[in-house]
C-alpha cells in the first residue's frame, strides 16, 4: 500500500503466483517446503511445477519473472531457461530470514530497482 496505494493499482501492473501452490505439512503440522522433500517426491513435483510455470509465462508474456527467495529464483531460472526473460530475485519476507527482519521493504525496493523493475505506478 505504501508503494502502490492499493492492491487494485498494484495488480494492474503485476501478477503474483506461487511456484508450487501446494501445501505440504510434516506430522507435527510444520510447513514442509518443496526444497526439503525427499528426492523421490521432489523430482516429479518440480517437473509438474516447471511445466505449469512455463504455461503461465507463455500465456501472460511478462517482461520480468521475479523469484521471492533463492529457491523460487533458482526454479524460475531452470524452468524458463531459453525463453529470453529477465529473471530476478527479491528477499523472502519470512520471519526466519534475518535480512527480512532488517528493513525488508527497503531491501526489496533496492533489489527491484537493480533488476530494472520500476515499482512506482
Amino acid at each position: 500500500r505504501a508503494t502502490s496505494g492499493s492492491p487494485e493499482i498494484f495488480f494492474r501492473r503485476f501478477f503474483v503466483a506461487n511456484y508450487c501452490p501446494l501445501l505440504f505439512l510434516e506430522a507435527s503440522g510444520r510447513n514442509c517446503t518443496p526444497d526439503r522433500l525427499k528426492a523421490i517426491e521432489k523430482k516429479p513435483l518440480l517437473n509438474a511445477c516447471d511445466r505449469a510455470l512455463r504455461r503461465m509465462i507463455t500465456f501472460l508474456k511478462p517482461r520480468y519473472v521475479i523469484g521471492v527467495g533463492n529457491f523460487a529464483r533458482d526454479r524460475v531460472q531452470e524452468a524458463l531457461e531459453g525463453m529470453g526473460l529477465m529473471v530476478g530475485r527479491i528477499t523472502h519476507p519470512s520471519p526466519a530470514n534475518p535480512k527480512a527482519n532488517r528493513g525488508w521493504k527497503k531491501a526489496v525496493e533496492q533489489e527491484l530497482t537493480a533488476i530494472g523493475v520500476n515499482i512506482v505506478p
